[in-house]
């Protein structure tokens, strides 16, 4: 006598289609985003693109120049000092927004008494409105009554009290600084979320091995730290680059143009000389220009990824 087990055939699963009521609904939730999106960002990039093709003060009938704008920033004597404003203002806010706030993140990151109060008054200075902070520092930085210069008198050092915005020699370093007085504490949390993920068995192989504390931060800190490090310096990079606010409402580029970036030549040529063709061309050749940064930036990211994968495997 036999027993038949009944077989189990498979059964076809039937896809599921995305009913088309569904997908409708979908646009609908991001069409408000979408709209705003396209009239406030997409449609004005694209006019640039057409305004710095024209030559135009805003008032009289615009004249179809061609790439006319574009060749005159390759003889503009003053463009070329706002570039290298630009590259000098980059280098330095850069190096010190990461240096600073990696100290503070790795001092940050251990077991400190108002732990949380230090975090949140370091961090203060990034959610405090550009306009803010420049009209701060601007009375801080006054020759005659500001904070700066009466702390230096007061401990008798008048020699160093100086015109932080009136000379050429200290108005761009006075303003890089308030770049990175205002910006050190969002790097720093970015720092601190990442040493935060870091295995601390790793630290106590390190200890047990003898290592020093620098030997633990260069071998086992920096190497696990350095894609949050290469997000860092990009974001950092492009802030620097784009900087308008600060140098603007400081010192407006002065004195004798010690302080004029890019961002700011754009903005003068446009509305205050009336070259609006011309000042549209200088913000495009920048938006260039930070581009090709990102895009370095992002390459670097990437490979390091790739590298890791593979130690991975």
């Amino acid at each position: 006598m036999t027993t038949s087990f009944p077989t189990s055939e498979p059964v076809p699963i039937e896809t599921q289609k995305t009913p088309r009521k569904k997908s409708w609904t979908l646009y609908l939730w991001i069409a408000p985003a979408l709209i705003i999106y396209t009239l406030f960002k997409l449609l004005p990039m694209i006019a640039g693109v057409f305004l710095s093709l024209l030559r135009w003060d805003g008032i009289k009938d615009p004249v179809f120049i061609g790439l006319l704008n574009y060749q005159r920033m390759f003889t503009d004597d003053q463009l070329t000092p706002a570039f290298l404003h630009n590259l000098q203002y980059a280098l330095g806010t850069v190096t010190g927004k990461i240096l600073i706030s990696l100290l503070l993140a790795i001092l940050l990151n251990q077991a400190l008494r108002g732990q949380t109060i230090y975090r949140t008054v370091l961090f203060m200075p990034v959610v405090l409105s550009f306009v803010v902070i420049s009209v701060l520092w601007t009375w801080l930085y006054n020759d005659q009554f500001g904070l700066v210069n009466s702390l230096l008198r007061f401990v008798h050092l008048d020699n160093l009290a100086v015109q932080w915005l009136g000379d050429a020699k200290y108005a761009l370093i006075s303003v890089m600084f308030v770049d990175i007085w205002k910006w050190y504490g969002f790097h720093m949390v970015i720092f601190l979320a990442a040493l935060q993920t870091i295995p601390q068995e790793y630290y106590e192989a390190a200890r047990v091995d003898g290592a020093s504390r620098w030997a633990q931060f260069t071998a086992i800190t920096l190497p696990q730290l350095r894609p949050v490090m290469v997000i860092n310096i990009t974001l950092a990079l492009l802030g620097a680059f784009n900087v308008f606010d600060i140098p603007y409402i400081m010192t407006q580029g002065g004195p004798a143009g010690a302080t004029n970036v890019l961002a700011l030549y754009s903005y003068q040529q446009a509305f205050q000389f009336g070259k609006l063709g011309y000042g549209a061309a200088i913000s495009y050749a920048l938006l260039i220009l930070v581009s090709i940064v990102a895009l370095v930036q992002l390459r670097i990211v990437a490979s390091d990824e790739t590298y890791a994968e593979s130690d991975a495997n």
